[in-house]
């Protein structure tokens, strides 16, 4: 394409223009054998200079390593401190920044007649409001602006053509600056319209998977307990959906409401996702006190931002006493994606989290072992982000049921090529490896790489009601993960309601009580191209579905026997 070779030497002489060898840079995040422009997002031109966007300075926090320490300890069951979690206080004055890294950044953007705001209370994250000009001279680097090509209502300003920098003395003591060259990922749930498969074409109804999943009548008693799912880039909530839905298929959640967060939650439309993570975290988890947390990226009356730090931000800043203490969240990636810097940055916001006891479930993706595209990546299967993250917990798809469930093909799993095995997991995926039979080649996939995901839940035959219609037959993991969230967040109310702490971390919990779990053994998830099998199903944990599905009156015994 001419334009777009146009563009990029555009952007290249106007970096060497601005740079001086007088002025030394640092460059961040660049890594020139990524794709620069992911595939369904198309060149419009050059940003529009007077055009406003919201930067995102990462200031590099201190103590991290001591912040793991605690993450570990705190989440195990089997250590001393299991349960004791951090107040947000103490993780805030943990991490701050060192002073001076702070004062040198302030001064280097109000040299630019710019306002630094600090998004926390220690100022690990500062924020500036500009135009995409002085953003462009800040950064030294092209802004432009691209839509999507399926949701051609969302454009975004990103500079993915050359490395954006700074000044040397930024070298050690900025992680990242966002929105530059990462684009955001948009997903629909995946749909499947009168499955003919039996008896895998069973409807998943609230009362279908709560006696399925051993949760009956239980509700929620804790006053203390909350849960929230969360949202991104035009994927609005409706309250009157949720009322109809409840009024359709889950009578005892008529008149339960929901709180919304973020800078875009509602708006003309509801999302199809947006609704069914709504819906069924509240029937799993009923009773329990709901927020539904969603940002724009791009909203009419709000600058380009980088969303998902706009989450992670305001987990960050809201206080114990009202922060949710499970999150549900479908977005996800191909792990390389994801620069090595944004990745690890944002895996510390994820051990943030989990020291104040707070869960985080991620959908794992409906791209089987393939990436996003369902494409292989240099012969080799592609692990997802964020599930694969060692500071998560990964939920993957199952269907059927009767008698036994099975997993579902498109359930994303497998290694990362990013992060090594995690000890929790250790003996699990080494059982898997040495006893699952068709495992794919060795060479096809990081044997030693984190394994994900690590449970699993229904993820087929879902009705949600959007836009006061019901629509049958959604799929994906974004079934999944709000379902099994549901029963976590009952596992959490037990807790609470005997005085004890949240449960947190989930992992090492979750692989030290492989029989509280429904052992998935059947079925495999496909590679790639999509008519080949990725990994199988296996007895233990495996590749596909993790150590199986809830079991909650099974869990709810573990949980009230632990500190």
């Amino acid at each position: 394409d001419k334009r777009m070779r146009f563009f990029i030497l555009f952007a290249f002489l106007f970096s060497c223009a601005l740079s001086s060898p007088l002025n030394q840079r640092a460059i961040f995040e660049w890594d020139e054998h990524r794709k620069q422009v992911p595939d369904d997002w198309v060149l419009i031109g050059p940003s529009d200079q007077e055009e406003q966007i919201t930067l995102t300075f990462a200031v590099k926090q201190q103590n991290t390593d001591k912040l793991l320490q605690i993450f570990e300890e705190v989440s195990d069951p089997r250590h001393p401190n299991y349960g004791r979690h951090l107040t947000t206080q103490q993780v805030h004055d943990l991490l701050a920044p060192k002073p001076s890294d702070l004062q040198t950044l302030r001064s280097f953007i109000r040299s630019f007649n710019a306002t630094p705001i600090a998004m926390t209370p220690n100022s690990d994250f500062i924020e500036v409001s500009t135009t995409i000009q002085i953003a462009e001279k800040m950064l030294q680097i092209q802004y432009y602006n691209f839509q999507h090509k399926v949701n051609k209502k969302v454009s975004v300003n990103r500079a993915p053509y050359g490395p954006y920098s700074l000044p040397l003395m930024f070298s050690k003591s900025i992680d990242f600056v966002s929105p530059t060259i990462r684009f955001p990922t948009i997903r629909a749930p995946f749909k499947i319209i009168n499955s003919t498969s039996s008896p895998m074409a069973l409807v998943n109804t609230p009362a279908h998977l709560r006696k399925l999943y051993s949760v009956d009548d239980t509700v929620g008693k804790a006053q203390n307990n909350s849960q929230a799912v969360t949202a991104f880039i035009g994927q609005y909530f409706h309250a009157d959906d949720l009322a109809e839905f409840f009024r359709l298929l889950f009578s005892e959640g008529v008149g339960q409401k929901i709180t919304t967060k973020g800078d875009e939650p509602t708006g003309l439309t509801a999302g199809t996702e947006a609704m069914l993570d709504a819906e069924y975290i509240m029937a799993l988890g009923s009773n329990i006190s709901t927020e539904f947390w969603g940002f724009s990226g791009k909203a009419p009356d709000n600058p380009d931002n980088e969303p998902f730090l706009k989450w992670l931000e305001l987990v960050s800043n809201t206080t114990d006493d009202v922060v949710p203490k499970l999150f549900s969240t479908s977005y996800g990636e191909d792990e390389d994606t994801t620069t090595v810097d944004y990745s690890s940055r944002i895996n510390i916001e994820f051990q943030k989290a989990g020291v104040r006891g707070i869960s985080l479930l991620f959908a794992s993706g409906d791209s089987g072992a393939a990436g996003d595209k369902q494409d292989c990546k240099n012969g080799q299967f592609v692990p997802m982000w964020p599930v694969g993250s060692p500071y998560v917990t990964g939920v993957g798809g199952t269907e059927g049921g009767d008698p036994e469930e099975t997993a579902i093909s498109l359930s994303s799993g497998g290694f990362s090529n990013r992060y090594p095995r995690p000890s929790w997991q250790s003996d699990a995926v080494a059982n898997y490896l040495s006893t699952a039979a068709n495992l794919p080649s060795t060479s096809l996939f990081n044997s030693s790489g984190r394994g994900f995901p690590d449970i699993s839940a229904q993820a087929t035959g879902f009705i949600v009601v959007c836009n006061l219609i019901p629509l049958p037959g959604v799929a994906g993991t974004s079934c999944a993960s709000p379902t099994a969230s549901g029963v976590i967040s009952l596992l959490n109310d037990l807790r609470l309601q005997q005085g004890k702490s949240t449960l947190g971390f989930l992992n090492p919990l979750i692989y030290q009580n492989l029989d509280s779990f429904n052992d998935v053994t059947k079925g495999s998830n496909h590679g790639c191209p999509s008519h080949l099998k990725g990994f199988p199903a296996s007895k233990g944990w495996d590749a596909v579905t993790g150590v199986g599905t809830p079991n909650y009156q099974k869990l709810a015994k573990v949980v009230l026997s632990l500190p």
